[in-house]
């Protein structure tokens, strides 16, 4: 049996969204739970909102890790503007355990829309540092989940060691109960691949960890170090699923620092060759050339 690498799930996870309205008054809980309807996802959420694990709060004060949060967002200037000049601002968050993933994140999303229908306010997502684009009322939510679907987007930064050398890592993972995943000293030519190696590599861990949760409700289990991933990893992050190649790449996991607020680490994708500029040419061989996908139907 080959090294293994060992992933543990957290006992709770969080789910954690901004509205930023101009409105006087915000519509107390049983207006929410009217508005989000008796079916599906707005069911799921007006549950959760009537057993309090899903709260929605007016921010009075700016905490050290909101603060942070804030300070990551990305977004047009019109769209921040719409974010930092508000009058006012109200968070919604659920905290659950990993098991009831992801239909509980799923229902958080769709309660903070909701919200920002009623209020014509604006969604920060603070777990991905994403503002959600405008959406005509009602909002609708897709009940089916594709990670690809703004749940966990990828940011390429420089290195801050070395400038000519870049990283790719998602953002929102976390609030599965799984780590960032990242890839370091992208060379400028290889970041296309080092996205889409990401997100390959984190749909493998997603897909996984649901199935274990699953089994056995949680828990510590092992996975392989060192794996094969391919386009198709990649397509089935965007909802996409297809047999397309059998043509892979060797990637070994490790441990790494992350800029992501309240985690801990993240899981690097390192080559698992002893030559960088080989392996990257593998990766490029083994990835799709595409930026993303149409969104799947629903």
């Amino acid at each position: 049996m080959g090294e293994r690498f060992v992933l543990t799930a957290p006992e709770a996870v969080s789910a954690r969204f901004l509205v930023a309205t101009g409105a006087r008054t915000v519509p107390g809980p049983r207006y929410l739970r009217d508005a989000l309807g008796e079916r599906g996802l707005g069911r799921a959420a007006a549950g959760l909102l009537a057993t309090s694990r899903l709260t929605i709060e007016p921010v009075t004060e700016v905490t050290a890790d909101l603060k942070e949060r804030l300070h990551r967002l990305t977004g047009s200037p019109d769209r921040l503007r719409d974010v930092f000049g508000a009058a006012r601002h109200i968070t919604v968050t659920t905290t659950t355990h990993p098991a009831d993933l992801p239909r509980t994140a799923q229902a958080t999303r769709l309660a903070a829309r909701t919200l920002a229908a009623a209020v014509r306010g604006t969604v920060a997502d603070l777990d991905t540092g994403q503002i959600l684009p405008p959406e005509d009322a009602p909002p609708t939510e897709p009940d089916t989940f594709v990670l690809g679907t703004d749940r966990a987007p990828v940011y390429i930064t420089l290195e801050p060691e070395d400038a000519t050398r870049a990283r790719a890592e998602t953002a929102g993972l976390h609030r599965f109960g799984l780590p960032e995943i990242t890839t370091r000293r992208v060379p400028y030519a290889s970041m296309l691949t080092a996205a889409n190696l990401v997100r390959a590599l984190a749909w493998q861990l997603f897909a996984e960890q649901t199935a274990c949760l699953a089994r056995t409700g949680g828990g510590t289990h092992d996975t392989p170090a060192e794996r094969h991933v391919g386009e198709d990893d990649v397509m089935r992050f965007w909802g996409a699923a297809q047999e397309r190649t059998k043509t892979t790449a060797r990637v070994r996991l490790a441990w790494a620092e992350t800029a992501c607020p309240g985690c801990p680490a993240a899981i690097e994708a390192k080559p698992a060759h002893p030559d960088p500029q080989t392996w990257w040419t593998d990766c490029a061989k083994a990835m799709p050339k595409l930026i993303r996908t149409a969104p799947p139907a629903h």
